[in-house]
């Protein structure tokens, strides 16, 4: 998780880091629609090298990982990366802010840039894109994943689909424990492609992940809803001097 300057919501994750571990690693909004979709968008990973921003426990390391990556992560919340390191094998993990650049990666040295349910934690998004951007080779994708637009809009406060706002949700435990209460900030789709434009980068690839139909009882009385309404929003980036997407 990555914390913002401007309330800090992501700090959140380490008061409960253990608790949301599990709830992660058990949700199937994770293991069966988001964290598929981000791998499947990554492409070959085998011998690439990887850079995941917002690391969590490790669960996405692992199966980067499992498909040959050499991969760098971080995480703002030591709790967090101390569950990936012990998770995760062979992994050069650090504890670190996005909003702060990245001293342990050089200049155009990853292959593939992973931020998976992170960003959204940070009101601005330019300047984290644009250092996500300078570690990224020539060639190589930035993937994002973040809650949909639609799916966010109600949680508004001001209703307003047009405004970066921060949020808040009471999360159903898959613990069964007491609900997480989570803060983050949404924003509209416009908001989030002017940012990495002005980062220096360019869209290759919008995505919107749902369950397929051998899952449905995985969701049960939500499936129908997460089928036919946008929850998640996958965006691919590349860098512009590569060319047009």
């Amino acid at each position: 998780m990555v914390s913002d300057r401007a309330g800090d919501p992501g700090n959140q994750y380490e008061t409960f880091a253990e608790r949301y571990d599990r709830h992660s690693a058990a949700s199937p909004y994770n293991t069966l629609v988001e964290r598929p979709a981000v791998l499947a968008a990554c492409g070959a990973l085998a011998g690439r090298r990887v850079l995941e921003a917002g690391c969590a426990g490790g669960l996405l390391t692992r199966e980067l990982v499992a498909r040959g990556a050499h991969v760098v992560a971080f995480d703002a919340s030591p709790t967090l990366v101390g569950l990936a390191r012990e998770r995760v094998a062979g992994v050069e993990f650090h504890v670190h802010d996005l909003r702060e650049r990245l001293d342990f990666a050089a200049d155009r040295s990853f292959d593939v840039v992973v931020a998976s349910l992170m960003l959204h934690y940070l009101h601005d998004w330019e300047a984290p894109l644009r250092e996500l951007r300078r570690v990224l080779a020539p060639g190589g994708v930035v993937v994002v994943s973040t809650g949909h637009p639609m799916a966010e809009l109600r949680l508004s406060p001001s209703g307003d689909y047009y405004a970066v706002e921060e949020v808040h949700e009471e999360w159903e435990a898959a613990d069964g424990g007491a609900p997480l209460s989570v803060r983050w900030f949404r924003r509209p789709l416009s908001d989030a492609l002017d940012s990495a434009h002005r980062a220096g980068l360019v869209l290759r690839g919008l995505l919107e992940p749902r369950p397929d139909e051998e899952h449905r009882a995985a969701f049960g009385k939500r499936f129908d809803a997460l089928t036919t309404q946008p929850w998640y929003l996958l965006l691919v980036f590349g860098r512009q001097e590569d060319g047009p997407g």
